[in-house]
């Protein structure tokens, strides 16, 4: 049962760097790094001390797997707080109070002062000579203090929360946390009884880890909980000059940029309404501005606009608008506030013409703000269908254009093809070189290929070093004829390794399949008639692979 811990640990340790490396490193990922970090930490040293009969190497040991454990609460509800958007919660002077009994726990871990926290007894057999002392219930008691105080405000949260992509994410924090109370309380249950039977200690809580950390990682991957995407919109937010409030259909803020902070203290989670702007919305300010919310909530869908006269040092001319946020069935999910100040856009209007070269140039950086916008877009864009690595599309574009294109192929009698192909023996360079050289391997290859396809041809990355090509118009003997190219093109490209090495070379193994002629009829699903296809072409591909690899499989769809 010992390897048990120990390949938990390997199943924990492979999960944390592939969030690492699939991910922007955002706050809610280091905190659930330093989770991991946790799980990883206590899977190991349980393995390690159960390799070792000395009592005083095992005590070494385990103490810091339990420095580790002693850290899981505090972690977690830090994790709970900024994943409900009550991040305000943990400021600088509260910190050290929510993390006292953590650190309390850790000290008694660390001084175990007289063996009270674990002590050695000789005298007993070797599965009961390290003994639990008092303090180590002040352990246990610090972890089910943090645990329930995460489940309250869970609960509480899922009570109140409307917001469907909060919901997920609450519930998905909710589903790994019962799963390692779940697998903790087991231990603590069964291996009680076990040991009084002197029987192996079996490490549940240690696979209750690695479940959690394998369902959390699913969930962060499925429901996009960590997204770079929200990362990039925050930059560009922060580098607008107008001030941008964001708040979901309920009107919580989910979002403030730097310029509104600047001008008026709002906390994320909190429930908006007038009065939160301060005491510059007053009298005939504040009603002018309830009257354009109130319109806002009665046609959501309209874009609104309003200009208030507003006393900071002086009065200010601010134009607010109001955009809805639509998700993909143009349904509101949300509204983005912009707070712009035209005080002197008013003032240059109501000037002499001496003053129009400093209108121009407000107009100049209006239009430049503008292209920024359309540049970010287009970034946001461009991001969002092809491969951060090689620059090709990726497998979500591929699948999404493939379903338009099958069912207009079919219909017109158009015949088209598609490769399926991945790189041979790729695992043994990156063993050999290093990842680095793997990625510029992987880069020159779809280089190499992009320079053997068509202008319309279509090349994606599908997943690790498999990639796709889409052939519009293609029949089977042209498609036999770009494959044999291709194959060669890749051959015969070398990827230099370093000075004084010698460049490397490739081949990869590929499944071609030809698509003449479908009868329309035929077509009633062309989700699952492109899933069959390219089902086709990976079974291809991989006889390709077990038949000796750096050759080409070709079937053909009558």
């Amino acid at each position: 049962m010992i390897w048990l811990d120990f390949s938990m640990f390997l199943v924990l340790f492979g999960l944390f760097f592939y969030v690492l490396a699939s991910s922007t490193v955002t706050v809610l990922h280091r905190i659930y790094l330093f989770l991991h970090t946790v799980f990883m930490i206590w899977t190991l040293t349980q393995f390690v001390s159960q390799t070792t009969s000395a009592a005083h190497f095992k005590l070494f040991y385990l103490s810091i797997s339990y420095t580790a454990l002693s850290m899981l609460g505090i972690g977690w509800f830090v994790f709970i707080v900024f994943l409900t958007g009550q991040s305000y919660v943990i400021r600088k002077s509260r910190l050290f109070l929510l993390a006292a009994p953590a650190l309390i726990s850790v000290a008694a871990v660390i001084v175990n002062p007289n063996g009270m926290f674990l002590q050695i007894n000789d005298q007993l057999a070797p599965m009961k000579q390290l003994q639990h002392g008092p303090l180590y219930w002040i352990m246990i008691t610090q972890l089910v203090l943090y645990m329930v105080i995460s489940f309250i405000i869970m609960f509480y949260k899922l009570r109140v929360e409307k917001a469907e992509r909060q919901r997920t994410q609450i519930k998905t924090a909710f589903n790994g946390m019962f799963v390692l109370v779940l697998f903790s309380l087991a231990d603590l249950a069964l291996n009680i009884i076990i040991i009084e039977q002197f029987i192996r200690y079996i490490p549940l809580i240690s696979v209750g880890m690695a479940f959690a950390a394998v369902y959390l990682v699913h969930a962060i991957r499925r429901n996009k909980v960590l997204d770079i995407i929200q990362s990039v919109q925050r930059d560009v937010m922060n580098t607008m000059s107008m001030g941008i409030i964001v708040l979901d259909e309920n009107d919580t803020i989910i979002e403030v940029n730097k310029v509104m902070k600047s001008i008026i203290r709002l906390r994320i989670g909190d429930k908006f309404n007038p009065a939160l702007l301060g005491s510059q919305f007053k009298g005939a300010p504040l009603r002018e501005f309830t009257a354009f919310m109130d319109a806002q909530r009665a046609r959501p869908l309209v874009r609104h606009e309003v200009e208030i006269a507003i006393q900071f040092d002086k009065y200010r001319h601010v134009i607010v608008q109001s955009a809805p946020i639509l998700n993909n069935k143009k349904t509101p999910v949300g509204k983005v506030l912009t707070f712009q100040d035209v005080t002197e856009l008013r003032l240059l209007v109501e000037e002499t013409n001496i003053q129009n070269e400093q209108l121009q140039d407000r107009n100049r950086d209006l239009l430049i703000m503008q292209d920024e916008l359309f540049q970010a877009n287009k970034k946001l864009e461009h991001m969002a269908i092809t491969d951060g690595l090689t620059g090709c599309f990726n497998r979500r574009y591929l699948l999404h254009q493939l379903e338009q294109e099958i069912v207009t192929n079919i219909r017109y009698g158009i015949p088209f093809s598609i490769f399926l192909f991945d790189l041979d023996h790729f695992k043994s360079i990156n063993d050999k070189h290093g990842h680095l050289i793997g990625d510029e391997v992987l880069c020159s290859t779809v280089d190499a290929v992009r320079g053997a396809l068509r202008f319309t041809d279509i090349l994606a990355r599908y997943g690790g070093e498999e990639f796709t090509v889409y052939l519009p118009h293609t029949n089977r003997e042209q498609a036999d004829h770009i494959a044999e190219l291709l194959m060669e093109t890749v051959e015969h490209n070398k990827v230099n390794t370093g000075i004084g090495e010698q460049p490397i070379s490739v081949t990869v193994s590929m499944g071609v399949i030809s698509i003449e002629h479908v009868e329309p009829s035929d077509l009633t699903d062309p989700k699952a008639f492109m899933r069959e296809l390219l089902a086709q072409a990976d079974a291809a591909l991989y006889e390709a692979k077990y038949s000796g690899r750096n050759r080409i499989v070709k079937r053909k769809l009558a």
